[in-house]
This record gives C-alpha cells, sequence and structure tokens, in this order.
C-alpha cells in the first residue's frame, strides 16, 4: 500500500521524510512517522476543537495521547492532525474491570467540558442511530432486525441524568501496557449520560468477543444501567441496520446480538432466560459432569463468536471448552464426531447437547499456537490441507451451492466496501463491473473444507500440525479453501497468493475480496475482526486485479 502521507504535511510537524506505516483501525486511513500519529481531519474546526480539549486533559487513571501542533501554531495543516504515539495494545474482556475505572476516570476528567454546537447534528448511520435510541428520531430496522429493536424499544423508559461529554467507542479504544495507566485513543464524542459509554462496550463485547454475561456485574454502580445498556443496543442494532444492504450480513447481526437482546430484557423484566449467554457457574458444572471431575476454575478466551474458556480440573491439568448456540456448534461437532480421531484435530472429550451445546476439547500448550508463518510452516499447512480434502466428507456439514455474487450488495452501497479504506471510490466505479463478472465463481465440490484456515487457527509442535474451530466446514471445492488460505497466508506475512494459486484463481479472488466488506463487523463494534477482513480485503483485492489486468486499487487520497 503505497504511501499517502503528503511530505508538506510532515514538515509541517517536524517530522523527516522517511518512511510511514499504515496503522490498524481508524478506517485505514491514519499514518506513523517517526513519534507521531498522522490523521486526516476532513472538517478543521472539529479536529481542532479535538485537539484543544485533549491538550488540556489529565489523569489520574488514564493517558491520552497529546495533539501537536504545527509550526505555524495550529493544530491542522493540510487537511492532517498529528498526535503522540501512546503505547498499549487493546484487550478489552480480560482487562474489563481496568477498562471500566480508566473510563470513569477518563468521563470524571471531562465534566464541565461544553459541547461544541455541531455536536449531536451529524448525518451518518451513527448519528441517526443514536437518535432513534434515545427517541429522536424513528426509522424503519431491516426486516432481519427489526424485531430485536422493537423489544428492546418496548422495555426502555425515560432516563433523567444529566449528560456530558461521553466517547462512545471506548470497548477497542482503550490500550493497556505494563506499568502504566489505560490509554484512552480516538475519541468519538457525544453528550449523553456518562454510564452509556460503558454500556455500548459493554454490549459489543457481548456481541462480537464472546464476553460473559458477568462483565456486567462491573457495572452495577452506574446509575439506571439497565435502561442505557437497552439504549446501547438499540444504537448498535440501528447502526447495523443502516449499514448492511444483505440479508446475509444483517443474519449474522442478529446471531451475534439475539443472546444478548435475551440477555438485557430477562435484566429489565425479572424474568428467568430461556436462551442466551451460559454463566461461568453454568459451564463448569456442565464440564464437571461431562468428564467426571470436579472443575476449580474457568479461565476467559478472547476471539470467536462462542463462549470459549480454559476449564482446571481438580484432578490435574486443563481442558478448553466450548459453548454456543445449538446452530454454531452443529458442524463443528459432526467434523469432531466423524474425524476424531485424526491428530490434525484437537482431541475431543466429550460433547454434550443439554443443557447446554458445548464440546470438551485437549489443551494445547499456549506457546505453540502459530504466530507467523516460516517456509516449513507453509509447506505442512499446504500438506495437511491436501490431507483434509481428501477425507470422506462428514454428514452434518452443509454442501456448498452456487453462492450469490457478493459485487452485487457493494454495487447497491459502495459504502460497505469503501469504508474499507483499501481503494477509492474512483477506482472501484471503473472496475466494479469487472470484478462483478469475474465473482461468478464456482465453489460446489465433494471435499471437505475449512474456510478459515489462518495462523489463529493452527498449532504446531514436535511434528503435530493442528487445525482448529471448524465452524466454518463445509463440503465444497478444495481450490476454494486453498485460494482462503493464501489470502489469509499474506495478510498474515507469508508469500504472495500468485506463487501457489490454483484452478479459478480469478474468480475465487474475485469472490474473496467481495465477500470482505459484507463480513466486516462496524470497526467500532469489533476493531480486531475488523482491521482482519480488511487485511484480507487489500490481498484478494489486489491479487483480483493483478489476475484481471487491471490497475491496483490504491488507498483514498
Amino acid at each position: 500500500m503505497s504511501d499517502d502521507l503528503p511530505l508538506d504535511v510532515r514538515a509541517a510537524f517536524g517530522v523527516p521524510s522517511g518512511p510511514a506505516r499504515l496503522l490498524p483501525g481508524g478506517g485505514g486511513t491514519c499514518w506513523q512517522a517517526g513519534e507521531l500519529v498522522f490523521k486526516p481531519a476532513p472538517r478543521p474546526a472539529v479536529a481542532s476543537w479535538l485537539a484543544e480539549v485533549f491538550a488540556d486533559l489529565r489523569g489520574p487513571g488514564f493517558r491520552v495521547p497529546r495533539p501537536v501542533r504545527a509550526a505555524d501554531g495550529s493544530w491542522v495543516a493540510g487537511g492532517w492532525a498529528a498526535w503522540t504515539v501512546v503505547e498499549g495494545e487493546p484487550d478489552p474482556v480480560t482487562r474489563w474491570p481496568e477498562l471500566v475505572a480508566a473510563g470513569r476516570a477518563f468521563h470524571a476528567a471531562l465534566a464541565g467540558v461544553p459541547a461544541p454546537s455541531w455536536l449531536g447534528r451529524g448525518r451518518n448511520r451513527w448519528a441517526v442511530a443514536e437518535r432513534v435510541a434515545w427517541d429522536q428520531a424513528e426509522v424503519e430496522p431491516a426486516p432481519e432486525l427489526s424485531d430485536l429493536v422493537e423489544a428492546l424499544r418496548a422495555a426502555t423508559r425515560p432516563v433523567r441524568l444529566p449528560s456530558q461529554l461521553v466517547h462512545c467507542d471506548i470497548a477497542g479504544n482503550v490500550l493497556f501496557a505494563d506499568g502504566q495507566p489505560p490509554a484512552v485513543i480516538d475519541f468519538s464524542p457525544s453528550w449523553r449520560p456518562t454510564g452509556y459509554a460503558l454500556a455500548v462496550a459493554a454490549v459489543d463485547l457481548l456481541a462480537w468477543s464472546a464476553a460473559p454475561p458477568g462483565i456486567l456485574d462491573e457495572l452495577d454502580g452506574e446509575d439506571d444501567i439497565d435502561q442505557l445498556l437497552l439504549r446501547a443496543l438499540i444504537w448498535r442494532l440501528v447502526t447495523e441496520s443502516l449499514g448492511r444492504p444483505d440479508p446475509d450480513s444483517r443474519q449474522a447481526v442478529r446471531r451475534a446480538n439475539e443472546p444478548v437482546v435475551e440477555l438485557l430484557l430477562s435484566r429489565v423484566s425479572g424474568r428467568p432466560m430461556t436462551t442466551g449467554p451460559a454463566t461461568d457457574a453454568d459451564i463448569a458444572a456442565s464440564v464437571g459432569r461431562a468428564l467426571g471431575c470436579e472443575i476449580t476454575g474457568l479461565r476467559p478466551v478472547t476471539g470467536g463468536h462462542s463462549v470459549a474458556r480454559i476449564a482446571d480440573r481438580a484432578d490435574g491439568g486443563s481442558v478448553f471448552v466450548k459453548a454456543a448456540a445449538p446452530a454454531e456448534l452443529v458442524v463443528e461437532s459432526a467434523v469432531y464426531e466423524a474425524l476424531g480421531d485424526h491428530p490434525f484435530l484437537p482431541r475431543l472429550l466429550a460433547s454434550t447437547r443439554e443443557p447446554m451445546p458445548m464440546l470438551v476439547l485437549e489443551m494445547l500448550e499456549q506457546d505453540h499456537w502459530v504466530r507467523e508463518w516460516t517456509a516449513p510452516l507453509v509447506a505442512a499447512t499446504r500438506k495437511l490441507l491436501h490431507e483434509v480434502h481428501t477425507l470422506p466428507a462428514p454428514s452434518g456439514v452443509p454442501v456448498l451451492r452456487e453462492m450469490a455474487n457478493p459485487w452485487e450488495a457493494i454495487a447497491a452501497d459502495p459504502a460497505r466496501l469503501l469504508r474499507m479504506g483499501v481503494c477509492s471510490r474512483r477506482w472501484l466505479a471503473e472496475h466494479l463491473d469487472t470484478l462483478h463478472a469475474a465473482a461468478e465463481a464456482p465453489v460446489e465440490g465433494d471435499s471437505l473444507i475449512h474456510r478459515d484456515v489462518r495462523a489463529a487457527n493452527l498449532w504446531w509442535h514436535d511434528g503435530r500440525l493442528v487445525l482448529a474451530d471448524w465452524a466454518s466446514a463445509a463440503i465444497g471445492d478444495p481450490w476454494l479453501d486453498h485460494h482462503l488460505w493464501l489470502v489469509a497466508l499474506h495478510a498474515e506475512g507469508g508469500p504472495a497468493p500468485d506463487t501457489d494459486q490454483g484452478p479459478h484463481a480469478t474468480a475465487h479472488a474475485a469472490l474473496i475480496a467481495g465477500q470482505q466488506p459484507l463480513l466486516a463487523p462496524a470497526r467500532d463494534a469489533n476493531p480486531a475482526l475488523f482491521d482482519q477482513r480488511r487485511r484480507h480485503l487489500t490481498v484478494a483485492l489486489s491479487w483480483a486485479a493483478r489476475l484481471l489486468h487491471i490497475p491496483p486499487p490504491q488507498p483514498p487520497a
């Protein structure tokens, strides 16, 4: 990807010429050069206001990046603002109590800062959805989400709490570094009760990061927290409804959020939950019964949409547990039950359907999960995929049929792709028809395919290569599986896909590229998954362009 940070902007902020690094998040538009982070400032008045607020913001209990003035004393130069780099990484689920404490300290420091005149007047989907959540506007949600929104709205009542400036995108924007207070970055201002910011973070983590329901206990001290949670989830669902034109994508949003809706409604009504997230006590009891031993503790595992835990046994050792809605585990259970004796699968120790669907698997040592690709690992993965593709297809695994062309949804709403910052509007307009025609890809076949082969799902030690997380498995074209892996491989630092491509590479590259924007959540709902999809889109779209002999995609200037 080319460096879009202008030389005159670097000079204005005193940064010498040299390579700049495109940063994850931020819509793919922020760059680091030297010790500064540069962010586009399309609205200089807004960027200058933000800089003035952060210039004087102090802890205790949190850090913030500091704005940097240009040589002429202004906060914006050439359409860009500059900020100091802050150390840390997001870890919102495992460090949730620290995030909550930092959020409270941050908002306490903001108390008394007046609202700017432009706040609350936006027309983008986030601003519209917030007005809907606070009974200040009406929209008709998409049919896949309308009943969830209406159920939540029916449970709301007036909230009579004072409002102030709040950060409404805090879940993925708190960075943790050893020995330092948490850092709060990328301020998304709104004028709401302070507890609303943490409520938005909580519902996002419950839906998209498999956080346990117990994270809500940390918010018990917030006034009217249940009502704030209801409005936070309404905001998220309406935002997704307005931003997703394709039914399949909206169904994915529904699956992720439906248990959270049930959880919140049960809290408000006082009735027991009939469905929804399992508690750690439920999981521990079920694992103990399945294994015939006592479980002394559970530890969280981040990532994925199912609830994943490490369970410690009283008689020694640990096991890995996945618990989810029945539909989420049916495919994975079918694979383990049919092929569980193969060494490339984690060993299945137990499985249950009642009282909750659950898989109990061997615990694979943390140190041997793949973190970087080497030539021997690439060769071993290629060999493993060939082995998987020659196995008899298990019953209970869905058979792929002709797929909808994803470029039709992108043509109907180009913003779905453009929001990811991988190509310009002009480039997309010029080449969309070519990509649409190319993506009529063959996907049918007789092979078992994994469809999510990437470093995070591979474990390698003493010659044994394990491929985990079979929730997306299907029966289809093995070359589709191979090409999906090549895209992930290059996105994670491995060789370009051209070096190992097979039949239908052009069609599969165009198909894979078109699917990424439709599968990506909103960036502020799950920044890690959004960035993963953006990296895959960058690789697949560039690969498709090479094969189609069209100019490479360039990020917007």
